[in-house]
């Protein structure tokens, strides 16, 4: 040790060595220190790994998804909430829904990032779902309001012959506004507990640098891998009664659905796009449903689309839709042996690493259901056993939740 401190001493090459020694080791604590500051420890394999490196990240990934889920679970609650709201205030003579729900995954995984001090082993869900509530505000208003009404009565005049005049009544109508707000991320940290400079700098820190990041693709399951933007290219619609549209299609592939492109999450505005314009007379394109969808509501940012975009986007199109639970496959089957397709909520398995939406097209005389995957070529091209998509088909509704529509004219 004397002879190692007497050459480090006089010894400039080694005295160099040394520091340069320290220096790395510094500078690694630093990188790794400002990743724990700027992203959750959860998302960083995800987001930064190579193809080549061949982690497992199924881990990883489940928990991202209990994250996404809960802002699924919300968007039901808060539904459920509403409806009660009407019956509770069917006496109104108008009632006016104001539904302002935009909360991400991202704002809860980043408030977890510090409340658990980037331990995120043995997630509560209940716990994950109570941070979310303190993000939502529900109201209900009553209110009074008069207008003018012009109505026309018969009076006879000094002369004795009847006339139609035109008059006016004062009417007063009670409205009822039930109201949702999303309160907004900073305006949340001191209820959930982060109060310190320290904490809220960390956690506002997370948010800001993962909400601009495109995750979503790093959950998608694509032929081969990840896309590459300059690479994309134009799919046939085949010959199905359904169309077949990819997400990755260069025509839309790199447009914008809410913050990340339709290749990264338009699953949702791409499935419903096929049905459409196989069952009318309306070819749209999934650009067009993107855009809509995005215009009212239905974008899940970070994390698709909400559920709705299938109820209210199939009767915005002029068509009849059916929710059907997971627990109903001869439903499915039937309405696939009568000609009408099948959209379906996937959730982590052969179809995708989160949740992605997929078409069921037609059934074979084996019993085989036929697809269109919008994010896979391949997959569309196989016949899959129907067990396959009921066990993977997505639990956020619960097991006994209704993850598949029916689509008909």
């Amino acid at each position: 040790m004397k002879k190692i401190l007497t050459q480090t001493i006089f010894d400039e090459e080694a005295r160099h060595k040394i520091l340069i020694g320290f220096m790395s080791i510094f500078l690694l604590i630093l990188v790794l220190l400002l990743a724990l500051v700027s992203f959750p420890s959860i998302l960083i394999n995800i987001l930064f790994s190579s193809p080549g490196e061949n982690l497992d990240l199924s881990e990883d990934i489940a928990k991202v998804a209990i994250y996404q889920d809960t802002v699924f679970k919300v968007d039901n609650l808060n539904k459920e909430w509403i409806e009660k709201a009407k019956k509770e205030n069917s006496d109104c003579d108008e009632i006016i829904v104001e539904y302002n729900y935009d909360l991400t995954w991202q704002a809860l995984i980043s408030i977890d990032s510090v409340l658990l001090n980037q331990e995120f082993d043995d997630l509560d869900e209940k716990r994950i779902e109570e941070i979310a509530l303190k993000f939502i505000e529900r109201d209900v208003e009553i209110s009074e309001e008069e207008y003018e009404e012009a109505y026309e009565v018969d009076i006879i005049d000094g002369n004795g012959n009847v006339k139609t005049v035109t008059r006016t009544k004062t009417v007063k109508l009670k409205v009822a506004t039930i109201k949702v707000n999303t309160i907004n991320f900073e305006d949340v940290l001191f209820d959930v507990g982060i109060t310190t400079e320290e904490n809220i700098f960390i956690a506002t820190n997370i948010f800001n640098n993962i909400s601009s990041m495109d995750v979503e693709n790093s959950l998608n399951i694509y032929d081969g891998d990840q896309v590459d933007f300059s690479q994309l290219k134009e799919y046939p619609e085949g010959y199905a009664n359904i169309p077949y549209y990819n997400q990755t299609d260069k025509r839309w592939g790199s447009l914008p659905y809410g913050s990340s492109p339709i290749l990264s999450a338009g699953c949702g505005p791409t499935s419903l796009a096929m049905v459409v314009s196989g069952l009318t007379d309306n070819k749209v394109t999934p650009d067009i449903v993107a855009d809509w969808s995005y215009k009212n509501g239905h974008r899940a940012e970070g994390a698709g689309s909400y559920w709705s975009l299938m109820t209210d986007g199939g009767k915005h199109y002029g068509l009849n839709v059916e929710a059907v639970s997971r627990r109903n496959p001869n439903a499915i089957l039937k309405a696939l042996s009568d000609g009408y397709p099948v959209i379906v909520a996937m959730g982590k398995g052969q179809f995708t690493n989160g949740g992605h939406f997929i078409v069921l097209r037609g059934v074979t005389e084996n019993g085989k259901i036929l697809i269109h995957d919008s994010a896979s070529v391949e997959r569309s091209n196989k016949e899959w056993d129907l067990s396959i998509i009921m066990n993977e088909s997505s639990k956020i509704g619960g097991v006994n939740g209704s993850p598949f529509w029916i689509f008909r004219p």
